[in-house]
């Protein structure tokens, strides 16, 4: 007997092969048989007929695993489909946890309680000072020091989805060496980071990322990190690495040269002989003005640097993120880009009693002009104005433009534009794109290439701007569609093409054997989609709306989303070390 039959279903089995019709039987967390199934033989049936049948979608860079102990069902990532993440990823885990804390981003609201700022936080902080801070807001305790007391936590409150773990390179490096990060570790520094690399692999660690373009794995040199990688290779680990492209982000940043910072990642493996996973892949170039045929040459000769370095044996993939406004989180509110200067005046009122006085305005126009403000920057990004975009506004001649656009409308130049759209209306509301998305399918292309949310995971609520009269930050909407996104928007030629890029790919690539594929043996991660009723759902005016679509989903055999809606079921599984534990 099978515990569930999924009949009629047309499989799309991740491989890449032709899609075909057949049941699937399943019984206790695998996959028994594929072919034609009596339905006498099982007391739950499911009937597919005219939908997909598909494995569950593989994130590739997720930062799940940092706010995991408090979003335990992943509601956000299961109804877009993903079963499995790949978290620790830009440098970020939530261990080794002795001495210091690295900011992860989840408990962005938190930190000017943790140590208050106005423009620049000192993002690495006294671990208990953290803890106490996240108790007081959330009511969960931090009760973990090693990885493997992390991952531990995580399976005794289980987790919706199942888990792949890296060692993050900022957290490691901030716990052993506190702030004085900006310089080489000494021998016994060394030593005590590799004591905790041994211990999170032997917990169940993949590897370890790298986060370059932040503090303090950005201040590593190729001697630091390839001695580190050399002993992640004693374990048979890999490593990921956000690359250098855009530079540390603060009042003295510049434009980086975004080339070197693929040809890092790549050198790195190549002299490591470690697999790499290079994070959120973009085009190696700087083009300015935007061109969308400049921005497909300039991904194809990404491209071929990285077939350069497959063709000297070095084993990478990539991921990417599947639309134009990056990942991480989103900035809804146009007074949240002037954060600083609001915290000054007290509230957003006053801020914008303040833009009333010329002089007032023309020092915050000097501020930002002088580059002293990463958020809004000239100097860093001279297209900033045409990227950002009014989506909402009492002037509502506004919405639909950028700002470059309003600001030649009213004949003055874009930073005072800003503020001026500001006076007529404090709650304006902005999307901003990164880039163009001809870039980014480009990419895509590639067969190396997977697909990301580059995310927390959430629920409907959230974490971000509870207390405030308007949030700085929100989630970004990719936490709950970026899946459906790319599947919609930018997929391959084939839905067979899609999938393998969301499932097989990333599992044959990462080594998580027995998963990836819809083949007899392998885990029961199976998703139940009709691909005309998907829906993304993306709101950049209020994100937290989750995708629909995906009407079943199963991770190791249990049910966690029937009838689109979620069981309850925290059925996943940290998967260790290349191998179920």
């Amino acid at each position: 007997m099978f515990d569930v039959v999924i009949k009629n279903g047309v499989i799309v089995d991740g491989s890449g092969n032709k899609s075909y019709q057949a049941d699937i039987g399943i019984i206790s967390d695998k996959i028994a048989k594929i072919g034609l199934i009596d339905i006498s033989q099982s007391e739950t049936i499911i009937d597919a007929t005219g939908r997909y049948v598909t494995p569950g979608f593989i994130d590739t860079h997720s930062h799940a695993d940092t706010s995991a102990f408090l979003f335990p069902d992943c509601q956000s990532y299961l109804k877009q489909g993903i079963t499995t993440f790949i978290g620790g990823t830009c440098g970020d885990s939530n261990a080794p946890l002795n001495n210091y804390w690295i900011r992860k981003y989840w408990e962005y609201d938190m930190w000017n309680e943790i140590d208050p700022f106005i423009f620049y936080p000192e993002t690495i902080q006294p671990v208990e000072r953290v803890k106490k801070v996240v108790l007081e807001k959330t009511g969960v305790m931090i009760d973990w020091k090693s990885f493997g007391e992390y991952l531990s936590r995580l399976e005794n409150t289980g987790i919706g989805t199942n888990m792949v773990a890296m060692l993050g390179h900022s957290q490691l490096r901030a716990d052993v060496m506190g702030k004085a990060g900006d310089r080489r570790p000494t021998e016994i520094e060394m030593e005590e980071m590799k004591h905790h690399i041994s211990e999170a692999m032997e917990s169940g660690a993949w590897g370890i990322s790298f986060g370059r373009d932040y503090p303090p794995s950005a201040f590593a040199d190729e001697e630091e990190m390839l001695e580190l990688l050399r002993h992640v290779k004693q374990y048979n680990g890999m490593f990921s690495i956000h690359w250098k492209r855009t530079g540390i982000r603060n009042a003295s940043a510049n434009r980086p040269n975004k080339w070197s910072g693929v040809e890092e990642a790549l050198n790195l493996a190549y002299k490591s002989g470690l697999k790499v996973q290079i994070s959120h892949l973009d085009t190696g170039f700087e083009i300015y003005p935007s061109n969308k045929e400049l921005e497909i040459v300039a991904a194809k000769e990404t491209l071929k640097l990285i077939d350069k370095y497959l063709e000297m044996g070095v084993k990478a993939a990539f991921d990417v993120i599947p639309g134009t406004s990056g990942g991480i989180v989103h900035v809804p509110y146009l007074a949240g880009y002037f954060m600083p200067w609001l915290k000054q005046a007290g509230s957003l009122s006053n801020f914008i009693n303040c833009l009333k006085a010329y002089d007032y305005r023309d020092e915050v126009v000097n501020r930002i002009y002088s580059g002293h403000w990463y958020n809004i920057n000239p100097i860093v990004d001279p297209e900033w104005d045409f990227k950002m975009v009014i989506s909402k506004c009492k002037e509502i001649t506004y919405e639909g433009l950028t700002i470059r656009h309003i600001a030649d409308l009213m004949g003055i130049d874009s930073v005072r534009a800003v503020l001026m759209v500001l006076l007529e209306d404090k709650y304006t509301m902005v999307h901003k794109h990164a880039k163009l998305i001809e870039g980014v399918r480009e990419l895509l292309k590639h067969d190396r290439a997977s697909v990301c949310t580059d995310t927390f995971s959430f629920d409907e609520k959230g974490i971000y701007g509870l207390d405030s009269e308007i949030p700085e930050i929100l989630p970004h909407p990719h936490t709950y569609c970026a899946f459906p996104k790319y599947i919609l928007e930018s997929g391959m030629d084939s839905i067979e093409k899609t999938i393998r890029k969301i499932s097989g790919f990333p599992a044959e690539f990462t080594g998580l054997s027995d998963r990836g594929m819809i083949r007899e043996c392998y885990y029961a991660d199976i998703l139940i989609f009709d691909i005309d009723n998907l829906r993304t759902n993306e709101n950049y005016k209020e994100p937290r709306k989750y995708a629909e679509g995906i009407e079943y989903a199963f991770v190791n055999g249990d049910l966690a989303i029937e009838n689109s809606h979620f069981t309850g079921k925290r059925s996943g599984k940290i998967l260790k070390n290349k191998q179920d534990v």
